[in-house]
């Protein structure tokens, strides 16, 4: 039965909404609960009943993925997944959109040469976006995704929200997606392995199979932003 946007499902119980999730992620709970670092046993149990999930891994799989829609994990509020904007009669009115700095794929190169300190923001042209999506997110970017080794979550030519990462706080992030910058490479990749304050490094991982990882030295990295949301997708 097709749900209508922002209903409330009063009768799901968390395990089904996280199942629900689950099979809207198009992964399996191995996948899962390897992006999180978790014993796949913990969320049999929870889908089974045996157990409920703790706001500790909820926070986590927020984290992990960004296109959840927490109003239907946490509450029951479809949709299930956010839905980017795909069509601009869909839009709302101008007062509820904001302009966001925009990197399109054909700029990547010369932005990896020119902005060593990162994206040259005044330079760059601006992408609308919503007020609520963008909402205390500062600094921020629009990115466009270039090849395939993020699908299924991030298809080539959607467009995601990216914050910036202070410096100071790259050996702390793990878990999520993340646009990184490095050396003459500019990438979209998951964090599973930082390991920056031990061996001075991270490993970048694909969602893809396909995709493989990278390992990158610390002195390489030359900018960080953390994937927020995903602004918009191609029409399948």
């Amino acid at each position: 039965m097709e749900r209508i946007a922002g209903k409330i499902e009063d009768t799901l119980s968390i395990q089904e909404r996280l199942k629900q999730v689950f099979d809207a992620l198009g992964l399996t709970i191995y996948q899962i609960a390897k992006e999180l670092g978790e014993n796949p046993s913990k969320f049999y149990n929870i889908l089974n009943g045996r157990a409920k999930p703790s706001y500790d891994t909820i926070m986590s799989l927020l984290a992990c993925y960004p296109q959840i829609n927490a109003d239907f994990l946490l509450r029951g509020l479809s949709p299930v997944l956010n839905k980017p904007e795909t069509n601009a009669m869909l839009l709302p009115t101008d007062e509820e959109l904001i302009d966001v700095p925009f990197v399109p794929v054909k700029f990547y190169a010369s932005f990896v040469e020119t902005y060593t300190d990162g994206f040259g923001l005044k330079e760059l042209e601006s992408y609308r976006v919503r007020a609520s999506v963008a909402k205390g997110h500062k600094p921020a970017v629009v990115i466009e995704i270039a090849g395939n080794s993020m699908s299924p979550q991030l298809v080539h030519g959607a467009k995601i929200l990216a914050v910036q990462v202070d410096q100071g706080d790259w050996e702390y992030q793990s878990g999520g997606v993340y646009a990184v910058m490095y050396r003459d490479f500019f990438v979209v990749k998951r964090i599973k392995d930082n390991e920056l304050i031990t061996r001075k490094y991270l490993t970048l991982h694909s969602d893809n199979p396909n995709g493989g990882s990278v390992t990158v030295a610390s002195q390489d990295i030359r900018g960080l932003w953390k994937v927020v949301g995903i602004v918009e997708a191609p029409v399948e």
